[in-house]
């Protein structure tokens, strides 16, 4: 057949397939609107495909599968740049691309130790990051780092499948966070038994705020880098107690002082389990699996032991040191200093002070601890009050003639009433409380004995004028009395208003006691019921002067007022029933008096038999006598 019949039918296909082309090349309308020009190039580009299906002509993106481009293969020097611009993902697949090749073919041997040089450059940029994690941000550099040493590990599955050493840079990894932990905290090399007596405190100081600050950053910057199986937490938890155990052991060398000793307890049994471990943003990240005790159970015993006896020595030393210092105030010839009209010292609030400072101090370590010290503390108290007392009556004794004298005085008493309020506001359970309470009452005693012995000096020659003949019942001499001890009293105004209630409830019972003890001895007696009746009225005219001068300076000693008059009524009555039954109100009110002290009163009654008499005592000698500790009154009348 002629070639040209041959190829007949492909040239009618080509033929039909130009007819088309040449429709295409004029434009035509749909609707009186020309075709879109996007639509015709695809349909020229349909029908030069389908010219050379139908020519079988080879396509212009295939490829002779002999001249295939090969993939470059990176070189050493690749992977060198890779590891120094810290692309450790693409260093790491490229090193164990290179790794398994090397491997396999016998022939490339010779490029192990090459192989070794840059797995070696890898692994210190790798774990450099990962020592200088602790302390820095960058999450991007940790992300790379983490997941290299992982798809190390999961390598070494494979070498190990191959007779290939692993490279364990996960055990390695550990090593890194152990190297990492002691050249961020290890600094006990600056500290020897010649060093500073503070160093070992200051060292634990920093101690607490590092581990605080780096354990923080682990939970908040690095724990949501690592898987979970790499327990990331608990691993630098761990290795940071290790530490502080080898730190520990170290601290036992030492003599610790009180202020070393105290710090070491407050880290093992304070900073580092609950400030630091129970931190809230740490809680619930570290198990404490890793927890061992940081001390023996004999060391913690010896330091607390050590650390309560330094602390109750510096109270006692702090303690006598104030009271030293107030002492020579006293006598260094200045006034006391007026703060809200009161004369003022600082004595009970440097104690006070002390007391709570040394309690605050001990529970900073544990709430055992403040208890102890606690316990401790009263005998402490106790022992100053008694050093006060002793001094304060020296001092009075010594300086009468000092020219503060007086406000001195005042300054104490207002100091003695803060201290019984301190004392009287601990628990009931606050030992030796009430000998604590009496050295103060013996305190305020000293002092009000030394602010009234001018006073009473005085009042005792106006009540000796009252025992001379008529003048017992004499309004004028009490009027004389209640001047004096007024113009006594206006030098006092310096008195806090507790102390000046006391010191006028003082004043007063000093007062009814000098009357009813003059009352008492003197030897009168009246028949005349009018006579008894004018003698009873100015008894009560000469009460009435001290309980209107104790109103007027707001004594609270009620129950001295009813006393005088109580007296002047059995005087006044001449029915002895009435009599009677008025001597058992006076023994039940007052049941410290004695029988021989009802005999001087009724004395006054001369119109009363001696049968009277026994008759009114066995009455009150059948009154329960209820004795009260605090209102003396009788007993003291001599």
């Amino acid at each position: 057949m002629p070639p040209h019949t041959a190829a007949f039918p492909y040239m009618k296909k080509i033929k039909s397939t130009m007819a088309a082309v040449a429709q295409l090349a004029t434009p035509e309308t749909i609707n009186g609107k020309k075709r879109n020009s996007i639509d015709n190039g695809q349909k020229k580009h349909g029908i030069i495909k389908g010219i050379k299906k139908v020519l079988n002509l080879p396509s212009k993106k295939t490829h002779n599968p002999e001249v295939t481009e090969t993939k470059k293969e990176p070189t050493v020097e690749d992977i060198k740049e890779q590891i120094e611009k810290s692309h450790f993902s693409e260093a790491s697949k490229n090193l164990i691309h290179l790794e398994r090749k090397v491997l396999q073919d016998p022939l490339l041997q010779d490029q192990v130790q090459e192989l070794e040089s840059l797995y070696l450059k890898l692994e210190n940029a790798v774990f450099k990051v990962i020592t200088d994690s602790i302390t820095e941000t960058n999450g991007g550099l940790l992300s790379q780092a983490v997941s290299v040493i992982v798809e190390q590990e999961e390598e070494d599955a494979k070498r190990v499948s191959n007779n290939a050493k692993p490279r364990t840079w996960k055990r390695t990894w550990e090593d890194y966070v152990r190297l990492s932990v002691s050249e961020r905290i290890c600094k006990w090399d600056k500290f020897s038994h010649h060093g500073s007596p503070s160093s070992v405190s200051e060292h634990f100081l920093t101690l607490a705020k590092t581990l605080k600050t780096d354990l923080t950053h682990v939970v908040t910057h690095l724990k949501g880098y690592y898987p979970e199986d790499f327990d990331v937490c608990n691993t630098y938890g761990r290795h940071y107690h290790l530490f502080l155990l080898s730190q520990m052991e170290f601290v036992q060398e030492f003599e610790l002082g009180y202020k070393d000793t105290y710090y070491v307890l407050c880290f093992v049994f304070n900073y580092y389990p609950n400030m630091i471990l129970k931190n809230p943003i740490m809680a619930g990240h570290f198990d404490g699996s890793f927890l061992i005790d940081l001390l023996q159970s004999e060391v913690k015993t010896r330091l607390k032991v050590n650390y309560l006896a330094y602390e109750i020595d510096s109270v006692r030393t702090y303690m006598k040191r104030s009271l030293d210092l107030e002492v020579e105030r006293w006598k260094s010839g200045n006034e006391p200093e007026i703060i809200g009209d009161c004369h003022h010292i600082e004595l009970h609030i440097d104690i006070v002070q002390i007391y709570e400072a040394a309690i605050k101090h001990a529970a900073e370590i544990n709430k055992d601890m403040a208890d102890k010290v606690t316990y401790m503390l009263p005998p402490e108290v106790k022992e100053f009050l008694e050093r006060y007392k002793a001094s304060l009556a020296e001092f009075l004794e010594k300086n009468k003639t000092h020219s503060f004298y007086r406000e001195i005085g005042i300054a104490n008493l207002n100091c003695c009433r803060h201290f019984r309020e301190f004392i009287e506001k601990r628990d009931k359970k606050f030992d030796l409380q009430q000998e604590m309470l009496s050295t103060i009452l013996q305190c305020e005693d000293l002092v009000y004995d030394a602010l009234f012995q001018y006073l009473y000096q005085e009042l005792k020659v106006h009540f000796k004028k009252m025992s001379q003949g008529s003048a017992l019942c004499s309004y004028q001499t009490m009027q004389d009395i209640i001047r004096t001890t007024e113009k006594s009293v206006s030098g006092l105004q310096t008195l806090c208003a507790p102390c000046y209630k006391d010191m006028i409830g003082r004043i007063q019972k000093h007062l009814v006691m000098e009357y009813l003890k003059r009352l008492l001895k003197k030897k009168v007696s009246h028949k005349n019921a009018l006579q008894l009746q004018t003698l009873a009225k100015q008894i009560n005219e000469n009460a009435n002067l001290i309980s209107d001068f104790c109103d007027a300076n707001k004594s609270e000693e009620e129950w001295l007022k009813a006393v005088i008059p109580k007296v002047a009524e059995i005087i006044r009555l001449q029915d002895v029933c009435a009599i009677q039954l008025e001597v058992a109100t006076l023994v039940e009110a007052y049941p410290d008096i004695r029988n021989k002290q009802i005999e001087a009163i009724l004395y006054f009654k001369g119109n009363l038999t001696r049968q009277d008499i026994k008759y009114i005592l066995k009455v009150a000698e059948a009154v329960e006598r209820r004795p009260s500790g605090k209102h003396k009154l009788f007993e003291l009348i001599l």
